[in-house]
Parts: C-alpha cells; sequence; structure tokens
C-alpha cells in the first residue's frame, strides 16, 4: 500500500488565494474606503478586547493543586527527556497561572528498545496527553532549522464572581 496526500500543500495554495483576493481586494478600495475599513477593524478589535477585559472581571482563579502538582511532575519528566536526547528546553510558569514545557531540538527518535526509551515514549504521551494545548513546528535558532515542541498547562480553574 502506498497512500501519499497533499493536504499542506494544498491548504498553502489556499491560504495564497486569500491573500491575492485581499490584496486585490485593498487594491479596489479608495484611499478613503481603505482608512473607513481601518477604523472599522480597529473598532471590532476594541469590542472584542473590552468584551475579554469584562469576562476576565467578572471571573477570578483559584490555583488547582493537583494540575499543579501533575505539572511539576512532568517538567522533571521533560528535563530528564531532554537532557539524555540533547533537546533545549524551557519550562516557565505565568502570573495567570498558565504554564510552559518548550522543548527545541533538530529531531527527536523514539524508538522501542530498553527501558528509557519506554520511558521516553512515556513522557512524550503524557505531555501531548495532559497539555491543555500543544504547538509543533519549526524556528529558526542561530541559523538552524530547529524542531520545536510547546506544551502549555493552565494551572488554575476560572470561577465565576458571585453577583449580589
Amino acid at each position: 500500500m502506498n497512500i501519499e496526500k497533499f493536504y499542506y500543500d494544498e491548504q498553502e495554495k489556499m491560504i495564497e488565494e486569500m491573500k491575492r483576493e485581499m490584496e486585490e481586494h485593498d487594491q479596489s478600495l479608495s484611499p478613503e474606503e481603505r482608512e473607513k475599513e481601518r477604523k472599522k477593524s480597529l473598532q471590532e478589535a476594541r469590542a472584542i478586547m473590552e468584551n475579554a477585559e469584562q469576562k476576565k472581571r467578572e471571573h477570578y482563579q483559584i490555583v488547582n493543586a493537583a494540575k499543579y502538582q501533575r505539572f511539576v511532575y512532568l517538567s522533571e519528566q521533560a528535563m530528564q527527556f531532554s537532557k539524555i536526547s540533547g533537546c533545549n528546553i524551557k519550562v516557565q510558569t505565568f502570573p495567570d497561572m498558565s504554564a510552559l514545557i518548550k522543548l527545541q531540538t533538530g529531531c527527536i527518535w523514539l524508538l522501542s528498545d530498553g527501558e528509557t526509551a519506554l520511558e521516553d515514549k512515556e513522557t512524550m504521551q503524557c505531555l501531548l496527553n495532559e497539555a491543555d494545548w500543544v504547538y509543533i513546528g519549526n524556528s529558526d535558532r542561530d541559523g538552524k532549522n530547529m524542531l520545536e515542541l510547546e506544551f502549555r498547562f493552565e494551572l488554575a480553574e476560572k470561577l465565576k464572581k458571585a453577583t449580589l
């Protein structure tokens, strides 16, 4: 069996077509119409930001101790994995009680032989399963194309404030 689909290539073509259409639309507008659209976009962005701020004021956060402890454990496992695999690693928590584990390397091999290989697979599976969102992509570091994996965690529960 040999199945090959080029979904990425198709998506890139679609994005380029959308960009071209947007540029054509922008060029067809007069300077006044362009300014009017720009102002409308800014107004919509402000409304979105104000709505987000309002929702933020309506909620408060409580640290989820179990999630925090699990993040600490996963961080330790990721540190061990990165040392053995030769990955750059960054572990960070933020004031909004979100957290990040970021790995950078040329490539990652997950093998099936030996105890360490199984631990590596388990670490990656836990990171993928337990992160609230994951980014896997390429980045440029000192002129080198690097594989980058970001695992983001939300360590707090948002609760709606009671209204009196």
